[in-house]
């Protein structure tokens, strides 16, 4: 199969309000609604999960007004979108007041899962100010997607793979997704059970190890774990209208079956959602 042409769900995206638009800079500028969509239109990308970053410059300090606009966005995209909730602190009080606002974003709203940015929150994934939310999220059996791109800094390991092996762990009905593959902690990510997606560091990974090494790790992983992702419009490196065209140059070069490209660029991600 030629990624260009499958059918495929782009599980990891960011657009921003026309209020960000307007004073932005960078690739986040390309963050436009119908630029895209135009995108999503040129290389057969179905359907896109917008998901929030937990952090109220590039969307709204107000999470709630945050998970009113991406309810927004997918219910006026035709079945396009599927918008993932934002669950900000609220006066610092994280541990008592995410679960309402994920329940709101849910029961209200209709929003389909939980992102969680541990970095840009400053809370180590597995402290138990994540304890109330999470066990919210596997209530209502919605699937928990989790930034994970430790690096240098105070936030060097707040989001790492195994923090959230330990989240797993005490929430075995937890439906998890490892974004951007762990980051360079990717081996620690291989450990788990976890849902993958490959979202911003894929480039990065062959750009390290080259295709060859970069397809053993991907096996490694496995086709019932992976998800196709980019977290458009910031791939570094590449430049918004080029983030597909880079992504597909390396997914062809990859020796995944038929049935297993199906699986990571719709399927898995689709059984998460009930699609």
């Amino acid at each position: 199969m030629d990624w260009k042409t499958v059918k495929k769900i782009d599980a990891h995206v960011h657009l921003a309000p026309e209020e960000t638009l307007a004073w932005i800079d960078g690739v986040w500028k390309h963050a436009e609604r119908e630029e895209y969509i135009r995108l999503m239109d040129e290389y057969n990308v179905e359907k896109a999960i917008l998901v929030p970053i937990n952090e109220g410059a590039t969307y709204y300090p107000d999470c709630s007004k945050t998970n009113r606009w991406m309810a927004d966005m997918m219910n006026s995209s035709g079945g396009r979108f599927i918008s993932f909730a934002d669950v900000l602190p609220a006066g610092g009080y994280f541990y008592d007041t995410a679960p309402y606002f994920l329940e709101q974003a849910v029961n209200e709203y209709g929003l389909k899962g939980l992102k969680l940015h541990p970095s840009n929150l400053g809370i180590p994934v597995d402290s138990l100010e994540t304890v109330p939310v999470i066990r919210t999220a596997c209530d209502l059996k919605i699937p928990i997607m989790i930034h994970s791109y430790p690096f240098g800094g105070t936030d060097f390991d707040l989001c790492s793979p195994a923090r959230i092996h330990n989240i797993s762990r005490v929430f075995p009905d937890g439906i998890i997704i490892i974004s951007h593959m762990g980051g360079s902690r990717w081996q620690d990510a291989l450990e788990g059970k976890e849902y993958v997606d490959i979202s911003t560091y894929l480039p990065e990974l062959v750009r390290i190890y080259g295709i060859e090494t970069s397809n053993r790790i991907l096996r490694e992983f496995g086709a019932d774990r992976l998800i196709f992702a980019t977290d458009y419009p910031q791939v570094y490196g590449v430049e918004p209208e080029n983030i597909y065209e880079t992504y597909f140059e390396i997914l062809n070069q990859m020796d995944f079956t038929d049935q297993e490209i199906e699986k990571i660029a719709y399927g898995n991600i689709s059984e998460i959602l009930g699609l």
